[in-house]
């Protein structure tokens, strides 16, 4: 059985089993995150992209490890208000500001990186112990976890959005709105 298999003959069958798709959304993270790591310029259009297809991404995630019921979506909405509230906190990203061309200049970060590869190392994990342990997709707390961890990670980047397109307002209309 897989336990009398030595760990490093396990991560190399887990590895070498990984559909080859899976390695191109890992580089496809790894170059937007590259581009994160230096002070850059964003539109208002493409702001919006990664909150909403992270957000699609780990919700995904969440509802295909532990299927579609109010529990993982209440989690999973229970990690976004989470991130929303840690960021009024971290105010991440420190100095966003209007670039006097209807987007944003960002300076260079690597956090966008760590989040993306952190929610693409969950889901990925949670595949694999899935496949070692099916039936831990049905118990509610280990469920439950790790769509509040989804949610957390993508919220963070629907707070970031949120904290860059406040940088556009005058100080204080956001919150009177």
């Amino acid at each position: 059985m897989l336990a009398d298999l030595p760990l490093s003959t396990v991560i190399v069958e887990v590895v070498r089993h990984t559909p080859t798709y899976v390695w191109a959304i890992l580089a496809v993270l790894v170059a937007l995150g590259a581009i994160q790591l230096r002070d850059h310029r964003i539109p208002h259009l493409r702001l919006a992209i990664a909150p909403i297809a992270l957000g699609a991404y780990s919700l995904w995630g969440a509802t295909a490890a532990f299927g579609v019921h109010a529990g993982v979506i209440g989690a999973w909405l229970g990690g976004i208000a989470l991130a929303f509230a840690a960021n009024r906190r971290l105010q991440w990203p420190r100095r966003p500001r209007p670039d006097g061309a209807g987007g944003f200049a960002l300076e260079g970060s690597p956090w966008p990186m760590v989040l993306m590869l952190a929610m693409f190392s969950l889901r990925y994990a949670v595949a694999v112990t899935l496949v070692f342990h099916p039936g831990w997709a049905a118990e509610p707390a280990f469920g439950g976890s790790l769509a509040l961890a989804y949610g957390t990670l993508s919220g963070l980047f629907a707070a970031r959005a949120v904290r860059i397109l406040g940088s556009a307002t005058p100080r204080g209309s956001l919150a009177r709105a």
